[in-house]
């Protein structure tokens, strides 16, 4: 029987002083209140292997639902997947460590597939647990019945404190096109709504106290967000489902739509769901609040020690592999996160040209030992789609570890013969999550993105980010040629190289599934790892400071120009440093002195598109790109990047040297500047006192469907897609924002003046002629 619900919103800052109670200090009686009438229930999503490095551990999730008699431990999906905790052993560890934590039931998630089924219904059968994906077939029967004794695969009743609570599972119909094609072939995912009717009428005819949809479909960009199936459930299934607890999107949500709570915990265990149900008086309230590992600390909640002991010896096993060093950046290669949005979903990065630029090459070898002598003839292409970089590597040490973080997928390289009418199609669905674009900053406008974002090697790509969809792409040029392939060529021959994922239709490339192939070239991770290797060993991996401008934006009405990005300086403690003196790098360049301003912001000069700054040496860089409007805006997705202030002398200014003659200081060197026309030259942006505000197109951009881990960068929060850059692999940077740098204003060509010291005596101005044509960046969703 159903009952209204009434849903309750806590705040989370009301959450220990009202609700979540304090624990004793024994640990052995701990216990966490609950009212009479009550059940509480923990939920998870999205873990994506942060079982030990996120907020909230696992082993303290297991201490918490120990210290709640009575209660319920659920998660929504994808906790198979991700850091190499859970990628090493597809899942394996993870599921092992679930047991001990003493979850109930968990919702499959769309990489809970990213394995294969097999390997899927390996984890099913050994989890301790029901598996539930009431909307997943194989050959037209339920996928999960059967797998597991006593479960039925679509849903489960759980009786805790004299209450019966109905779960189902439901999992995005989006996994068809965003898991591994080989991975789910011959599976079917039903409609998610007509799947909720038939849950709910067999979960009421079971006679249970409450029905919660426990689902992996977000409330973003998926064909039914859990808000539409909210609002769908009208009629007779008005006020049958009391909550949803779900994932996928990556976001926090605690909100009321139709009459049910809809709850998610963002992702990667930053915090842990408190779901509390109370039944008074023929009515079901419910309420949720957010628990952090400093609102546990506080409650006093101590860690499993039986979990705490399973997952050190988890770490131990992998660590050997994991801490192999294969060499020192100079700069971080962007991909993953930066903030909660995905960089390499929304533009071109260095680690994606990196990638495809490693697929290339294996694809040349391989072509010239195996193929005919025509074929060895062929241009190579690559692409590689930006849902398959999930992390970044940042500045310093790489490891073997932060590849296969980058990296997680056990993908193989396949090879395809295609044509430049294929490729055209294949671009065009790569920029279809392009939405216009600011004319003033070039700040991409688009509100969403996709893993199917392809990073390229071996051609250059020139997208209107302002054009209809299926017009974007203007012209697709190859390295080496001058004249752009023609649209309709359906005869020419290209070898395209890309991992097993795309080339077999994911990401609704389509187009590619159907081609035959022509060979392998081994797995993606290890070539990858082999490419940066002999980057690292013969240098070209400078080449690497930034991305390379394969993707260009044009048509749009902006027009490529340096901008200011500002940076907030702090001190150690975390203060800001107005009118400080200090030094810092640009994409790995030449160290440059400049000064914060009254509000404790460096701002400066830099060239069109993204840049990775940092303060020391020993820091980790940020990153900024007015095209993603890092750096130049700070609103609801963005926020400045913040480097700190070490008090050890490596920020300070680079000493002057002595000499008979006044040295200018760089940000004060006199420049003329002449007007700039649209058609020559880009105009110099205006350093303002204060950090600038949002462009007069608002972007509305939202946070990537699938985040992946970010590199152990303080970076700030992005939601754009950056387009044309400088090409200067020495820092890209034109000046401290204090000075004019001098514009040339002839055909894109600009002067970038730095100031270095010849002698002791004389301080000669170098300046750094680039000619820079622009250059377009543009992540998979969950």
């Amino acid at each position: 029987m159903k009952r209204k619900l009434t849903a309750v919103f806590l705040a989370a800052f009301l959450i220990l002083g009202n609700t979540a109670g304090v624990l004793a200090a024994d640990s052995s009686d701990q216990t966490v209140p609950q009212a009479a009438g009550e059940l509480v229930i923990y939920h998870t999503n999205d873990t994506h292997g942060y079982l030990s490095d996120g907020s909230v551990s696992i082993d303290q999730v297991a201490g918490l639902k120990d210290a709640t008699p009575g209660s319920i431990l659920v998660d929504a999906g994808d906790a198979t997947q991700g850091l190499p905790l859970a990628s090493l052993t597809k899942g394996s560890d993870v599921i092992q460590l679930m047991n001990l934590a003493g979850y109930d039931l968990m919702a499959a998630g769309n990489h809970e597939f990213d394995f294969g089924t097999r390997q899927f219904l390996t984890n099913v059968s050994q989890a301790g647990f029901p598996i539930l994906a009431a909307n997943v077939y194989q050959d037209g029967k339920l996928l999960l019945s059967g797998v597991q004794e006593g479960s039925s695969g679509c849903h489960t009743i759980i009786e805790r404190n004299g209450f019966r609570i109905g779960f189902f599972g439901l999992t995005t119909t989006e996994t068809a096109a965003s898991a591994n094609p080989d991975g789910i072939r011959g599976l079917e995912f039903a409609d998610e709504l007509e799947t909720a009717q038939k849950e709910i009428d067999e979960l009421e005819a079971e006679d249970v106290d409450a029905i919660i949809a426990v689902c992996h479909m977000g409330n973003t960009d998926a064909p039914c967000t859990s808000e539409t199936l909210a609002n769908a459930l009208t009629g007779d299934y008005q006020d049958k489902v009391d909550v949803i607890i779900d994932g996928h999107s990556h976001t926090e949500e605690n909100t009321l739509v139709n009459g049910i709570l809809i709850a998610q915990t963002g992702s990667n265990m930053n915090a842990v769901g408190k779901l509390t149900l109370s039944f008074a008086g023929g009515e079901t309230t419910a309420s949720d609040q957010l628990l952090t590992a400093e609102d546990l600390a506080a409650m006093g909640v101590t860690a499993k020690e039986e979990v705490t002991r399973k997952l050190q010896e988890v770490e131990d096993s992998h660590a050997a592999l994991l801490e192999e060093e294969l060499g020192q950046l100079e700069t971080t290669l962007w991909g993953g996160n930066v903030g909660v949005i995905s960089i390499a979903r929304i533009v071109e990065t260095n680690f994606g040209d990196l990638a495809a630029d490693a697929m290339r090459d294996a694809a040349e070898s391989f072509a010239a030992a195996s193929g005919s002598a025509e074929d060895r003839n062929l241009p190579v292409i690559a692409v590689e789609n930006a849902g398959g970089i999930r992390a970044g590597a940042a500045n310093g040490s790489v490891t073997v570890g932060d590849l296969i973080t980058a990296f997680p997928y056990s993908n193989t390289l396949y090879l395809k013969k295609v044509t430049p009418q294929i490729l055209y199609q294949v671009m065009e669905v790569s920029a279809s999550m392009l939405d216009g674009q600011d004319p003033e900053t070039g700040m991409l406008l688009q509100s969403s993105n996709s893993g199917g974002f392809l990073q390229i090697s071996g051609f250059t790509v020139e997208y209107n980010p302002d054009a209809e969809a299926g017009s974007r792409v203007t012209a697709i040029t190859l390295d080496g040629q001058d004249a752009p392939l023609a649209r309709n060529d359906s005869s020419t021959q290209l070898l395209m190289v890309s991992n097993n994922y795309i080339m077999s239709g994911g990401n609704d490339y389509t187009m590619l599934g159907s081609l035959e192939k022509y060979g392998e070239a081994g797995g993606e991770l290890e070539v990858i790892q082999a490419y940066l290797e002999k980057c690292l060993a013969d240098g070209t991996i400078a080449s690497y400071a930034r991305a390379q401008e394969r993707i260009l934006l044009r048509g749009s009405g902006y027009e490529p120009r340096d901008y200011t990005a500002s940076i907030r300086i702090t001190d150690e403690a975390g203060n800001p440093l107005p009118e400080k003196e200090l030094s810092y790098r640009v994409d790995g360049g030449e160290r440059v002195n400049g000064t914060t301003d009254a509000d404790g912001y460096l701002k400066i000069q830099v060239s069109d598109g993204s840049h990775g700054i940092r303060l020391a040496d020993t820091q980790t860089e940020v990153y900024v790109d007015n095209y993603a409007g890092i750096g130049i805006v700070e609103d609801d997705f963005r926020a400045f990047p913040t480097l700190t202030f070490l008090a050890d002398g490596s920020c300070d200014p680079i000493p002057e040297e002595p000499s008979g003659t006044p040295t200018p200081s760089p940000t004060a060197v006199p420049t003329d500047t002449p007007a700039p026309t649209p058609s020559t030259g880009p105009s110099q942006p205006t350093p303002t006192a204060e950090p600038s505000g949002a462009p007069t197109a608002y972007p509305t951009s939202l946070p990537a469907q699938e985040p992946t881990v970010p590199p152990a960068t303080a970076a700030p929060t992005i939601t754009a897609t950056p387009a044309a850059s400088g090409t200067g692999s020495n820092s890209g940077q034109t000046s401290d924002s204090s000075a004019d740098p001098a514009d040339t204003g002839d055909d894109g060509y600009r002067s970038y003046p730095a100031l270095l010291a010849a002698s002791a005596v004389v301080m000669s101005l170098l300046v750094y002629m680039g000619c820079r044509q622009r250059r377009k960046n543009p992540d998979s969703r969950s």
